[in-house]
């Protein structure tokens, strides 16, 4: 048998050369090779991103065994229908049944996609398309249209139906038209390498391993990370001999206390300037690094010195302007001393508003501003020694302390006009809040009596956030003494906003299943009308149907029967069963045709028998039906699957046991039959 099967073989894939050979229109090939790994990258378009893809794809996988590799190239090249490139690519890699392909061009704005037969039915794929995928491509978020894509096929997956080709062709999808047999030939081709494969065992397996991302590094390239890094060195080693030049001079002239945050920052400064030189010696040392790295040290340099750049600037800056000071120091004082007066009037009335506050509200809604007086009289009193130390220093000629006292009056200053607008804002908030409040605890007691004219069966979701929202509305209608209106309304905000969450829930479920229920009778009838039309039509035929139509009729009247089943109790579910009954009787209907049109069953549903007919049309007599249906029909159906068929060139032998699809079957001769999708974003 080993030496029957392997002649057998042999034999079909010469008798398939020699028709071959003849001139034929040249097929393009698509040039992408994912060479083991998930993610191709030929345009930079993943960056630093690809542990967001591999995380997605290995959730995917780990939930679906569903495989997705993505592609990046900015234009999609070799097919003349751009939508099929992904299967071109799939096709030329042996992507099979458990893998799906996105790729994506850039700059042309296509997508293009390769099913495998195990991923989700057309409907759902289509779904995650236009919901998840397109929608992150307009936003040119690369990385996001495929974690987009694998975490919509694993939701799809786990809704089901899964398994349809979303194309209703049992043929190869990349198969040319016009009665070309070159089609037929390449399949009958890989069926024979098949056949070798399995007598040998050498068929190749792909392992799912870790899966790398083939890009370009993002950024600059090495050389010029360290031409500024070299450079940064350079330049911040003579800014700290500066800086500590600067700070003798400014210790010298405003003392040590008001010089302390940049001695401060200064040492920070040398310490990550020190690290900095570490690490570039250890880029120049015998012990080569990787270019990860070699890359990460040199980035850590920049970080570093950059760092220390930025702080000794804001401290230089600081005390330039403590240097203007010092040239106008009786004009800066004058002017301190004019908004001290100011200020001194607006605490007299905002010791009258913050009285008035406290006849009317509670002690913890004028916590925050309570002791604002109290704290603007003392930075006053601040001020007036200050601007005293200040004039006497400018008396003196002291030009140093002067600009030191003179820019702290100004500081404290500044901090009592915003303690005095403090106590107006919350006066301000406070009157609002109280005529709010009104509102906010109607809108809570309409939604609570909403709340109990829902049924019985919502209670259990309402019982929690119903009790929040009379506890928060009786703590603001009931209470005595002086009140705070910020946090009543608050707490009823908090309370209320949550029982509206699970109002609009209830309404929402209750809409749809009245609307399901509504629907459900029409969808039944559908579903029935199409699953008998498909069943009776594959009946009638069932010579020259194959097995895909009739997967699909099967789980078409699978899930009509749950639809039925499902009505009384859960209309929204069997809405949804009855839909897909729909949709895979529309599917095998279309399947089981195509089936008759192309003169028998097609090539992925049973390769016995009915083929060999269309065979020896297709060859003018070349093959002719004996050899077609003898050898698929006999052979490869018969011996593969163990029933020895009727002879190797006898007539059609056993039922068609190889192929079960027309989409790809796995392994590495599985990419030949997916089906694809695609268009322009």
């Amino acid at each position: 048998m080993f030496r029957l099967v392997a002649v057998a073989a042999l034999t079909l894939l010469a008798a398939l050369c020699a028709v071959v050979a003849a001139p034929t229109t040249a097929q393009a090939q698509s040039p992408v090779d994912l060479g083991g790994v998930y993610v191709v990258d030929a345009v930079n378009a993943v960056g630093s991103r690809g542990a967001e893809i591999t995380a997605a794809t290995d959730a995917l996988y780990a939930s679906t065994k569903l495989q997705l590799f993505v592609v990046y190239v900015d234009s999609f090249t070799g097919v003349a229908d751009k939508t099929a490139w992904a299967e071109d690519v799939a096709r030329k890699n042996g992507l099979g049944s458990t893998d799906i392909l996105l790729a994506v061009a850039t700059v042309d704005r296509n997508y293009s996609i390769f099913y495998g037969d195990s991923a989700p039915d057309a409907g759902e794929t289509q779904r995650v398309e236009t919901d998840d995928i397109i929608p992150a491509l307009k936003q040119n978020d690369w990385v996001g249209a495929a974690v987009a894509a694998a975490n919509g096929y694993a939701s799809a997956s786990s809704r089901g139906p899964s398994g349809s080709s979303g194309t209703g062709d049992s043929g190869a999808s990349g198969a040319s038209g016009g009665g070309s047999t070159l089609p037929i030939v390449v399949i009958l081709m890989l069926l024979a390498l098949v056949v070798l494969a399995v007598v040998f065992s050498q068929r190749s397996r792909r392992k799912r391993g870790a899966g790398g991302v083939v890009s370009t590094p993002a950024g600059p390239t090495q050389a010029q990370l360290d031409q500024r890094a070299g450079s940064l060195l350079v330049q911040l080693d003579d800014s700290l001999k500066t800086s500590e030049q600067e700070l003798g001079f400014a210790v010298a002239q405003f003392g040590t206390e008001a010089t302390t945050p940049f001695s401060a920052t200064l040492a920070t400064a040398k310490s990550q300037v020190a690290e900095a030189f570490a690490l570039r010696q250890k880029l120049d040392d015998s012990v080569p690094e990787t270019p990860e790295q070699k890359r990460e040290m040199t980035l850590r340099i920049i970080e570093l010195c950059d760092t220390a750049d930025t702080e000794l600037d804001a401290q230089a800056d600081a005390f330039d302007e403590l240097r203007r000071l010092e040239q106008n120091a009786p004009e800066v004082l004058l002017t301190a001393v004019t908004d001290a007066e100011a200020v001194t009037t607006r605490l007299a009335m905002a010791r009258v508003t913050l009285t008035s506050l406290q006849e009317s509200y509670s002690t913890a809604a004028l916590s925050s501003i309570a002791g604002n007086p109290d704290q603007v009289a003392k930075l006053l009193e601040f001020v007036g020694s200050a601007g005293s130390t200040a004039q006497a220093a400018i008396a003196s000629g002291d030009s140093g302390a002067a600009a030191i006292n003179v820019r702290a009056a100004q500081a404290s200053i500044g901090q009592t006009i915003q303690l005095l607008d403090s106590i107006d804002t919350l006066a301000s908030a406070l009157a609002n809040a109280r005529g709010t409040l009104d509102a906010a605890i109607a809108d809570t007691r309409q939604d609570l009596a909403t709340a109990k004219t829902l049924p019985a069966a919502a209670s259990g979701v309402l019982s929690e956030p119903t009790a929040a929202a009379q506890a928060a509305l009786t703590a603001a209608t009931t209470g005595s003494g002086p009140a705070d209106p910020l946090a009543s309304l608050a707490s009823l905000n908090t309370a209320n906003a949550a029982l509206d969450r699970v109002l609009d829930a209830v309404r929402d479920a209750q809409q749809k299943l009245q609307a399901a229920t509504a629907q459900l009778p029409a969808a039944l009838s559908t579903a029935s009308s199409q699953v008998t039309a498909a069943s009776d039509f594959i009946t009638t035929r069932r010579g020259g149907v194959g097995t895909d139509a009739r997967t699909r009729v099967a789980e078409a009247a699978r899930h009509l029967d749950l639809a039925f089943g499902l009505a009384p109790s859960d209309p929204a579910t069997a809405l949804a069963e009855a839909t897909a009954a729909q949709f895979l009787a529309a599917q095998a209907l279309a399947l089981a045709q195509n089936d008759i049109d192309s003169g028998g069953m097609g090539l992925g549903g049973g390769l016995g028998g009915g083929l060999g007919g269309g065979l020896g049309g297709s060859f003018g007599g070349g093959l002719g039906g004996g050899l077609g249906g003898a050898i698929l029909g006999g052979l490869i159906g018969g011996m593969l699957s163990g029933g020895g068929g009727g002879g190797v060139f006898g007539g059609g032998g056993g039922t068609g046991g190889f192929g079960g699809s027309s989409r790809s079957s796995g392994g590495s001769f599985g990419g030949d039959g997916g089906s694809s999708s695609g268009g322009r974003f």
